[in-house]
């Protein structure tokens, strides 16, 4: 178990628990997964058709937090679309799809993907993200 908790996840997990809230936030959502407790609270800044800003307090595991720290180093300045591309490729390649689009740093949660009971905590901002930018997420 210790194998999935690298360096570069726990830095991922560090910039998750740093990160400051977006009080002007366009939109926001909170997601939780019952099987183990976790919660991401999200809150993005949204333009036109781009994701400006995105910042998420997790209350959770250290994969749910590196997930967040992930998703925020990944989306500032993003067409929206990207959150729901990036979900999707996530979860699929973390269930053993091999997908030539799947970055560097998707990559540190290599040792994750044999561990499916684990696969919700990475992506659970993600599905926070998702459901901010749908009718579900609440307005800021």
């Amino acid at each position: 178990m210790e194998q999935i908790y690298q360096d570069r996840i726990l830095v991922f997990a560090r910039a998750a628990r740093d990160a400051t809230p977006l009080e002007n936030a366009t939109h926001r959502a909170s997601v939780s997964n019952p099987t183990c407790g976790d919660r991401v609270d999200i809150s993005l800044i949204v333009e036109g058709d781009r994701i400006r800003a995105v910042s998420a307090a997790v209350r959770g595991c250290a994969l749910c937090e590196a997930g967040a720290g992930l998703l925020m180093g990944s989306l500032d300045d993003m067409p929206l679309q990207t959150l729901d591309d990036m979900r999707a490729d996530l979860t699929a390649w973390l269930g053993g799809e091999d997908k030539a689009d799947i970055n560097g740093d998707v990559a540190v949660f290599e040792p994750v993907r044999a561990i499916r009971n684990r696969h919700k905590c990475v992506t659970l901002a993600f599905e926070a993200g998702v459901k901010a930018l749908s009718a579900d997420g609440d307005a800021g």
